[in-house]
């Protein structure tokens, strides 16, 4: 740990316990990519208060403050991340139905204005039968509402499952993708043609001041992969949403089927390294879909292509693995070789889905 936060580290540890802050903690062992360098300080708080104090320690103590979820669309570079890194570990799940409060130690808005994602299966039956989603999609925004709050570091896997078993449905359309509630809702991620901001009331928010503060849907600039949180520099503690009384065996069918077909994702990886070609990029380069991966395997023509140990995957080509002992930089480089030949074979840099954080990676895009 670097001198300047020395004491830093020994006042939280005072204020919290050594069981929840830690020193020089390696991030590659909290990223599904298995790269990164070390936390200056490493926090896990386990319930909402704890988060709130981490929070508001830092920040007397002017210590950079990094949310980390599940780091299954991050890359941390080598050198690792200045000040403190917050594993969100508060879990708590309230269900709301008739005023009555069950807990466990808003309606999906279909005139809203929500963008389309940027996804489209391949024009191919078989390869349809991998990638295909409109034969699970169906509409259950008629059924009856529960209104369900998590704490923004319930695990999302867990969400899914916890909310279908007390025969709660709308988060069936997520099924397979690693996360937190709030890296979810601060992505706004997207299940097939799905956003999760679909089934989003409000987000409970600390702000730059300290205050707590409750934002409606309304305020949260929910765009495809994006929300008002990528720049606002507020930090999620908690989501309520408005769920559905839905067929339960139908969403946990279409949970498990979901899982199935990205059965072929590589987990050694960072998911999808780039975003979806717009429908008009589609068109104009006479393309059969919007994904990515086949642009990089049938334009590009770079399937297998490696630096060290980070290498397009074999099973997906929108993935990057590590193959045992990838770094950030052999991974940084992989994904730059990519935008390069884009911009010389198609005329455009292809934007990142993933995150870049850390040290050296302050002016990379």
């Amino acid at each position: 740990m670097s001198n300047q936060y020395k004491l830093e580290y020994q006042e939280l540890t005072n204020a919290l316990g050594s069981d929840i802050v830690f020193a020089d903690e390696p991030l590659s062992k909290h990223s599904t990519v298995g790269i990164g360098g070390p936390a200056d300080i490493f926090c896990t708080p386990k319930t909402k208060d704890q988060l709130i104090k981490i929070i508001k320690l830092s920040r007397e103590m002017h210590l950079p403050i990094t949310m980390l979820g599940w780091g299954a669309n991050t890359l941390i570079s080598d050198l690792g991340i200045r000040g403190v890194v917050i594993r969100n570990m508060a879990k708590d799940i309230s269900i709301i139905d008739n005023n009555k409060i069950h807990k466990q130690t808003n309606n999906r808005d279909l005139s809203g204005n929500f963008t389309q994602s940027r996804w489209e299966p391949f024009e191919n039956e078989e390869v349809t039968k991998l990638y295909e989603f409109k034969d699970l999609d169906y509409d259950e925004s008629k059924s009856d509402k529960i209104t369900v709050i998590m704490d923004s570091g319930v695990d999302l896997p867990y969400a899914i499952n916890y909310t279908i078993s007390n025969k709660i449905t709308g988060l069936q359309w997520y099924s397979r993708i690693p996360g937190t509630i709030g890296g979810s809702i601060f992505n706004n991620i997207h299940g097939g043609t799905h956003f999760i901001s679909e089934v989003v009331n409000s987000v409970e928010i600390i702000d730059v001041n300290n205050n707590i503060v409750n934002l409606q849907k309304n305020d949260l600039n929910f765009d495809y992969d994006s929300s008002r949180f990528h720049t606002s520099r507020e930090i999620i503690l908690s989501v309520e949403f408005e769920l559905f009384k839905g067929d339960a065996e139908r969403a946990k069918h279409v949970a498990i089927e979901w899982a199935k077909r990205k059965a072929i994702q590589p987990s050694n990886s960072l998911g999808c390294v780039f975003k979806n070609l717009t429908a008009d990029q589609k068109e104009q380069l006479g393309l059969p879909t919007t994904s990515f991966g086949y642009v990089i395997e049938h334009v590009l023509q770079m399937q297998g292509f490696r630096i060290g140990d980070a290498k397009i995957s074999d099973k997906h080509k929108a993935f990057i693995e590590n193959l045992g002992n990838a770094t950030a930089k052999d991974y940084l480089a992989v994904i730059q070789s990519i935008q390069q030949k884009t911009i010389e074979k198609l005329g455009f840099k292809p934007e990142l889905e993933i995150f870049l954080l850390g040290e050296g990676f302050e002016n990379v895009n």
